[in-house]
This record gives structure tokens, C-alpha cells and sequence, in this order.
């Protein structure tokens, strides 16, 4: 911990302790005496390191350079659910379009996609569905995307 920090501290631990301190005290003469030595205690922690601290300066930074770090882990876990809702709700829309079964993958960048992948291998042809058109559905994802239809590939 810092000198910056440990001085706040000790200004806060004694706050703490003259409240404490205040309540048990009796009324009367000693009262006002206990009160009269805490305050010079509470200028004397509050005034004893000014010196140092104006002549070094005041480092602001509590915790250190490598205090905060990235969770990897996390981050990646987010990334992968970005990507999941947002295929997700592409895939429900497609099907609202008469596409059902159809997979997407997203690459982003950041909040935006950056490009889809659509599989429709699972979609799959019965009885007397028409043909699938792959670009209509490139077409329908590059639409709700707002990106390209050449950042947008349908294979299957």
C-alpha cells in the first residue's frame, strides 16, 4: 500500500475510533479535555506526512501496475455469446422467411458483424418443397447483417 493510501487510512481509523470514543465519554470537564488532546492527535496524523507528500508528490495509484487484468476466459466466454444471440436471432429470422434449420456462424467486430457463415445442410429437401436458394439467403442475412452479400457464405 502506497503512503497515500496508508495515510487516509490512519485519518479514517481515527475518525472511527474518536466517534467510539465520543459515546462512551462522560458529560462534563474531562470530556472536553479527552475531546481537546484527540483533535491535536487528529492534526497531528493529518499534518505529520504534508512534507513528504509535497515534496515527493502524490502517487494516486493504489494498487499498483499489475493489479488489474484481463480475464481471458471471460472475455472469450462473452465473445461466444455475442456470437450465439446474434446467429440465433439471424436463424429465427431466416425461419420467419420460410429458411428453417439453417445454421449461421457470425464473425464480429466488436458489436457488428463483420461476416456470416449460413449452413444448410440441415434444412434439408422434403416432399414437395420448392428448391433452396442460397442466394436468397445470402441476399435475407447480408440484409439483416448490414454488411455485403460478399461477406456472407451459404454452403450445403
Amino acid at each position: 500500500m502506497n503512503a497515500f493510501a496508508a495515510w487516509g487510512l490512519s485519518i479514517l481509523g481515527l475518525a472511527v475510533i474518536t466517534t467510539i470514543a465520543e459515546m462512551l465519554l462522560p458529560r462534563g470537564k474531562m470530556r472536553n479535555v479527552i475531546r481537546s488532546v484527540t483533535a491535536t492527535i487528529a492534526a497531528l496524523v493529518i499534518i505529520t506526512p504534508l512534507p513528504k507528500i509535497f515534496k515527493d508528490g502524490v502517487n494516486f495509484d493504489f494498487f499498483g501496475d499489475d493489479a488489474v487484468e484481463t480475464d481471458s476466459e471471460y472475455l472469450e466466454y462473452i465473445e461466444e455469446t455475442k456470437c450465439k444471440l446474434i446467429s440465433n436471432a439471424a436463424r429465427d429470422y431466416l425461419a420467419q422467411k420460410g429458411y428453417d434449420g439453417v445454421e449461421i456462424t457470425v464473425t464480429l467486430d466488436g458489436f457488428k458483424v463483420k461476416s456470416a457463415t449460413a449452413n444448410i445442410v440441415e434444412t434439408g429437401i422434403t416432399g414437395d418443397d420448392g428448391h433452396i436458394n442460397k442466394s436468397e439467403i445470402k441476399k435475407l442475412l447480408a440484409e439483416y447483417f448490414g454488411i455485403d452479400k460478399e461477406a456472407v457464405m451459404a454452403y450445403g
